[in-house]
């Protein structure tokens, strides 16, 4: 059926306000800016920049029926202004979230490979929870199915 598919919605970049003052007072307010930039679209060059919208009044029904499927994620820092990057994936009312993983957010203006590197560990760690949690759910229906 076509109204079971899953709705993707744009990945979608969050910096704290910590993290932003820390990198301005690390490394100025001009450089600050150019990496925050790099760093919240650097999905978008991969990517369609829109999707049409929907025509009829039945595909507009089935959108709002779909499971919604949305990836985040969030740069943090703390007080020595080390920062953090962890993701979180949201599948219908499902919410699985990665660890933090550090990262050097100067290397990031010149090239976004550490970065890209860091993101896709934390994307894989969301995957390895999403595989643990379907495991767990197969085994849970196996054993309530189960006749003796």
């Amino acid at each position: 059926m076509s109204i079971l598919r899953i709705q993707h919605k744009p990945t979608q970049v969050y910096i704290t306000k910590l993290a932003k003052q820390n990198c301005i007072k690390k490394y100025g307010e001009d450089w600050a800016s150019l990496m925050f930039e790099s760093v919240r679209n650097f999905d978008k060059a991969n990517k369609r920049i829109g999707q049409p919208a929907p025509k009829t009044m039945w595909q507009r029904f089935v959108d709002k029926l779909r499971n919604t499927k949305e990836l985040t994620i969030n740069i943090t820092s703390d007080e020595n202004s080390n920062f953090f990057v962890n993701s979180n994936l949201k599948v219908g009312h499902y919410n699985f979230t990665s660890p933090k993983h550090q990262f050097d957010f100067s290397e990031t203006l010149n090239t976004l490979k550490n970065f890209r590197e860091i993101v896709s560990q934390t994307k894989d760690n969301i995957l390895q929870q999403v595989t643990d949690f379907n495991k767990l759910r197969r085994q849970l229906n196996r054993k309530i199915f189960r006749t003796y």
